[in-house]
């Protein structure tokens, strides 16, 4: 038997209860993540949030962009620090704080998982090689002296080492011996990856993922050796131009002494920098990058 439909009016009713339903939802998430924004400024979880190591990209972008890692990207990634940070907040009520290898990998875990529920790659930002920096010291006796010299500069311990003054300070934040001397090697980028095994035979996955010697890369003090051989100067300031340069003449080193940019973190650092180029607003987001190369930080 036919059954007669809804009234117009009754189905207008229906259409405006679920309307207003959407609605509340939508404004009880917008609340949540404002109020995870707020919180981000005062010390919480927001604090230990890994800093995305590429500038943001802009929401209005239609085309793509080379991102940090060299590959293409959607223009509107990666999002802001502030909405990663919203995210990690409302899909985490605790972070892990420490200092130590497993907690900063769950904190770059849950990182990268902030990214892909805004809808962007992992390659919009520099967080999965520096992860896979991290997942490679498991097993490492050395663990916590490597740790100090990857350069990751993702904790607030990290952060303020790496804004402090005083030669301690700067010590830890490049990770190389002599950083208040003022010589050469005190600016050398530290290479984000740990030394291979010089008598190795077999490839190891690199710090990008992909398949390096295992020999790769030489220790910080070889590197650093091999940049002071072939400059007599090296620029020291903290301006983006001086910073780039740092950055090209490592990894000319690095393939002087006969290993691929991909066993270092180098590369794709340097390509976060490079992007900087024209953006009058520079100066701060160099700070937020969390590259920590140079002895200021």
């Amino acid at each position: 038997m036919y059954r007669r439909g809804v009234s117009s009016r009754t189905r207008k009713l229906l259409i405006g209860g679920a309307a207003a339903a959407l609605l509340g939802s939508a404004l009880a998430v917008g609340t949540g993540m404002s109020q995870a924004a707020e919180q981000g400024s005062s010390g919480d979880i927001s604090a230990s949030v890994p800093a995305l190591g590429f500038s943001p990209g802009d929401p209005n972008a239609t085309a793509d962009r080379v991102g940090p890692t060299g590959v293409k990207v959607p223009g509107r990634c990666p999002p802001t620090q502030a909405q990663v940070n919203a995210q990690v907040a409302l899909k985490n009520a605790n972070l892990p704080s420490g200092t130590d290898l497993e907690s900063r990998i769950q904190r770059f875990e849950k990182t990268l998982s902030a990214i892909q529920d805004l809808k962007c790659p992992a390659s919009s930002t520099t967080l999965l090689g520096r992860l896979n920096s991290l997942t490679a010291l498991r097993g490492n006796a050395d663990r916590d002296n490597v740790l100090r010299g990857l350069g990751l500069n993702e904790t607030p311990a990290d952060r303020a080492a790496a804004t402090g003054s005083g030669d301690a300070a700067a010590g830890g934040a490049t990770g190389n011996a002599g950083a208040g001397s003022g010589d050469i090697s005190a600016l050398v980028p530290a290479l984000g990856f740990s030394p291979g095994d010089p008598n190795a035979t077999a490839d190891r996955v690199g710090p990008t993922g992909v398949k390096v010697p295992g020999r790769c890369p030489p220790t910080q003090a070889q590197v650093n050796a091999q940049v002071a051989l072939k400059n007599a100067n090296l620029p020291s300031g903290t301006d983006l131009e001086s910073r780039i340069q740092r950055f090209e003449k490592t990894l000319s080193a690095i393939q002087d002494l006969k290993c691929p940019a991909s066993s270092t973190t180098l590369l794709g650092r340097l390509n976060s920098l490079t992007a900087l180029r024209g953006n009058a607003d520079r100066d701060n987001v160099l700070r937020g990058l969390g590259l920590n190369e140079t002895p200021a930080g």
